[in-house]
């Protein structure tokens, strides 16, 4: 634009008015390109810009020339506004660094598939045990897996390992309001600690929670489910040793605590042993005197477990 001296009438150019410096906010200086970029903007009608949207695909057509990539037209485009879906809430009893997912179906008593970012993927539940398809109990246990994980989303956090042997992620479970699934299937007698280091965060905890549970006489601690009756447990009720077999003169392990809940597979044909694993893995036998029985001795099977397959839990 031109100005000629005070003497000659002043002339402005007319497609861009003479505003000097523009000040915004009191602090920072506007250019006039950039005046001129707000006003093409606010000037452009819809019909306008449709225009240079035909021409554009004209051009890209014929030419291979993308117009919308040159900085120039880029600065003069409608800025657009971002669209965001709202942040889920994570319920504050939920680990930092949780991931959501949605439940696709339930297995078992502690094991579910779900998708975590699109990707269907199958999780173990990190530090509990539950009947194996085929032992009592089994449908009871993924009967109450799935009223524990509701209809909502679910938060999905680990404790150390990321996945099992077998490819499964390794997860604490938690609802979208707050219900700690791990937790719950052994406060409410469904399930067992399972304690495969060094995934023990919360085998202190757990342990407190199977031993109240056995007490109350919960979920199969009461001897029984309304589905396919109920996994054999016991609790030790005084101090006892562990033996490498059913009677006496077999060597001991570990001697076992009162309070000390365990899962039951067999006992040998006296029936005054009982073959049992511990919460951290160790099979053995241990003396039907010495412990709280959930089911009927006679429901109990007899025989003798390889001691790997005790171990494993998986």
């Amino acid at each position: 634009m031109s100005q000629h001296n005070n003497t000659d009438t002043k002339k402005v150019d007319m497609t861009m008015p003479d505003l000097g410096p523009i000040v915004e906010d009191s602090n920072q200086e506007v250019t006039h390109a950039e005046v001129a970029q707000r006003e093409i903007r606010r000037r452009v009608s819809p019909w306008q810009w449709g225009v240079i949207l035909i021409i554009a695909g004209i051009l890209a057509a014929g030419f291979g020339v993308d117009i919308f990539s040159l900085p120039e037209l880029q600065k003069l485009l409608p800025i657009p506004t971002a669209i965001t879906a709202p942040e889920a809430t994570r319920p504050p009893n939920v680990p930092e660094g949780a991931l959501q997912a949605i439940l696709v179906r339930v297995v078992d008593g502690d094991t579910i598939e779900a998708t975590i970012g699109g990707q269907q993927l199958t999780i173990r539940y990190v530090g509990i045990d539950t009947p194996e398809r085929g032992e009592p109990g089994y449908k009871a246990a993924s009967a109450a897996n799935l009223e524990l994980l509701g209809s909502g989303n679910l938060w999905l956090a680990n404790d150390h390992t990321d996945k099992d042997r077998y490819g499964r992620l390794l997860r604490f479970i938690y609802t979208d309001v707050g219900v700690f699934v791990n937790e719950q299937m052994i406060a409410q007698g469904w399930a067992q600690p399972l304690e495969f280091k060094p995934d023990v965060t919360k085998a202190v905890e757990f342990r407190k929670l199977a031993t109240e549970a056995a007490q109350a006489r919960r979920g199969f601690w009461s001897g029984e489910s309304a589905v396919d009756g109920a996994m054999a447990y016991a609790l030790v009720t005084k101090a006892t040793p562990l033996r490498v077999g059913p009677g006496r003169d077999f060597d001991t392990n570990v001697s076992l605590l009162p309070g000390m809940t365990m899962s039951v597979y067999a006992k040998d044909g006296s029936g005054r042993w009982l073959q049992i694993r511990t919460p951290d893995r160790l099979g053995g036998w241990v003396s039907t005197s010495a412990v709280d029985l959930n089911v009927p001795l006679k429901d109990v099977p007899v025989g003798d477990v390889a001691i790997q397959d005790l171990s494993n839990g998986e």
